[in-house]
């Protein structure tokens, strides 16, 4: 009894499911599982998923069941996280997760998509179920929904405060590679929010922000150089009696392949005339301040560093 009391309460707060291997952690075995789905009191959903019979099912039953049933990691994805954020136009589909591995039991009724990135920064919980982060779902999303409903989509989200451009530069400059599948149209969807050209000056500007609290003394900004080969550059910000530069990297987020073709050569050059260059895009200035401000600091040779 005690067992099917903890087994009642797990259901609960996991919207009427739960996995054959919580309940053997709650004391019941396979046998008691048998004997409880023969009476009725489980409910099979998936393979080793039941609902109980005292919750009601429902889309997050649903939802929650697909989750368990792809195993440790497993988040719920697409067009099921659009849903579950409640982002404008996203169409109902078939339960959809996403697992960080390369394998998955096939399991039907449900989509299961694979990835080999799902950071902490791309997971969340909503209503207690495990979801892809706004960011990371609208970059999903760019990849089977039409262009305009991807907009609208996009736009909601951000009126309503659930992600800001900020947020999606910083996914774009992550996971947003070429070839990246969604990405090129979760780009398009930035720039009709905010013209590249404010968020490379807010990506300067709050670097800039970060160098005065690192204690660096104030920096050449916009400094021309010339550099191996004849060839002249512009650092954001440089310290030119120590040769040490750092440039706000705001093209990461809309990168073209000939952009990453092209950088190295500009890299080796820079190298070659012994300066020391360092480049911060947005994610590192905006979701990892204080690591890039001790780096900085490192760079500078300040005192404190860490």
């Amino acid at each position: 009894m005690h067992a099917d009391a903890a087994l009642a309460r797990l259901a609960s707060s996991q919207h009427g499911v739960v996995s054959a291997a919580q309940a053997g952690a709650v004391g019941l075995t396979l046998d008691n599982l048998r004997t409880r789905v023969g009476a009725r009191l489980l409910i099979p959903v998936h393979r080793g998923v039941y609902r109980h019979a005292a919750s009601p099912d429902s889309p997050r039953t649903d939802l929650m069941a697909a989750v368990l049933a792809c195993g440790d990691g497993a988040v719920t994805s697409h067009r099921s996280a659009g849903r579950l954020w409640r982002l404008g136009d996203v169409p109902r589909w078939r339960p959809e997760v996403t697992v960080c591995r390369t394998s998955c039991p096939m399991t039907p009724g449900i989509v299961v998509h694979r990835t080999d990135t799902l950071g902490p920064e791309d997971v969340a919980v909503v209503h207690g179920i495990p979801v892809t982060s706004v960011a990371r779902s609208l970059l999903d999303l760019g990849a089977i929904l039409p262009a305009p409903v991807l907009a609208t989509t996009g736009e909601d989200a951000c009126i309503r405060h659930l992600v800001t451009p900020l947020d999606l530069v910083a996914t774009l400059e992550r996971l947003g590679r070429p070839g990246r599948r969604g990405a090129r149209a979760l780009r398009t969807v930035v720039r009709g929010l905010v013209p590249p050209k404010d968020l490379e000056s807010r990506l300067e500007h709050d670097l800039l922000r970060l160098i005065r609290a690192s204690g660096a003394p104030p920096p050449v900004a916009q400094l021309d150089a010339l550099v191996g080969g004849g060839r002249r550059v512009t650092f954001d910000f440089a310290w030119p009696h120590r040769r040490i530069a750092i440039e706000a990297d705001g093209r990461r987020w809309h990168a073209t392949s000939r952009d990453f073709e092209r950088d190295p050569a500009r890299h080796n050059a820079v190298q070659a005339a012994g300066w020391r260059l360092y480049r911060y895009g947005w994610a590192d200035v905006h979701q990892r301040p204080d690591r890039t401000r001790a780096d900085i600091a490192g760079a500078l040779g300040l005192a404190g560093a860490a």
